[in-house]
């Protein structure tokens, strides 16, 4: 097997991180930022014993930036997460603000900690940067990604054969189903949606999906079946482009 630092040279993962990419915009999902003004990476949400970086669904990965990425695996101080604990005025610019890179002269000493990273004595303007929320796109769409993930991954997924004794792999995601039909390389999902009134379910088109995988199958009959149910109009629309942006 290939040291780790090579599998990222593998073709197979450039044509994976490529897709990734292209879903997100070609930006950084926290500061949206693109090229030419940062370098940016695939970010693995979790981490899967024997899986190569390149076999994981799309919404397993994040488009980000290389100083995101750093702050996402606790390497440079995080932007977000600190907790504001007291304020204390010293009466004079004889403190120091412990903010990586910043060093000034403060008056305010804001007291702040960070589960990982401990406490830190900081200044007004960097206290009010460390502790706004994100209230931005960006934390829908990685919540979004998370959601779908955390589907893809979970023990909803059974083993099951149609009265025509057609074997498939399904999932029940609140009354709705999912089906996914054939092998590895060769699959097809169908979904069937419970309408309010109606005794049965209501059978889609079945969708091939040639050339992959069973969890890209997965995710994208979930995002299929969710884009038509969500009762939020906005994360509809969202679901609707990230599936056209991956089918």
């Amino acid at each position: 097997m290939p040291k780790q630092k090579n599998l990222y040279r593998n073709d197979r993962w450039f044509e994976f991180s490529q897709r990734v990419k292209l879903r997100d915009n070609n930006k950084c999902l926290i500061c949206h930022r693109s090229p030419p003004d940062v370098v940016l990476q695939v970010h693995h949400e979790l981490y899967i014993p024997n899986k190569q970086p390149w076999e994981y669904a799309l919404s397993d990965c994040s488009t980000l930036c290389k100083g995101c990425h750093a702050r996402e695996h606790g390497l440079i101080e995080p932007n977000s997460g600190w907790f504001l604990i007291s304020i204390d005025d010293l009466g004079d610019l004889v403190g120091t603000c412990e903010r990586e890179n910043c060093g000034n002269d403060i008056r305010y000493e804001h007291l702040t900690y960070h589960p990982q990273w401990g406490y830190k004595k900081l200044g007004s303007t960097c206290i009010e940067h460390l502790t706004k929320k994100d209230k931005n796109l960006s934390g829908k769409v990685l919540a979004c990604y998370r959601n779908i993930s955390s589907f893809v991954h979970s023990s909803h997924w059974y083993k099951g054969k149609t009265k025509s004794d057609k074997p498939y792999i399904g999932a029940k995601h609140s009354h709705d189903l999912i089906r996914i039909y054939g092998n590895e390389g060769n699959y097809a999902f169908q979904i069937a949606i419970k309408e309010k009134g109606r005794k049965f379910h209501h059978f889609k088109d079945i969708v091939r999906t040639p050339r992959k995988a069973l969890d890209e199958v997965k995710e994208l009959s979930y995002i299929a079946l969710k884009g038509l149910t969500s009762d939020d109009e906005e994360e509809k629309e969202m679901l609707r482009n990230l599936y056209r942006s991956i089918k």
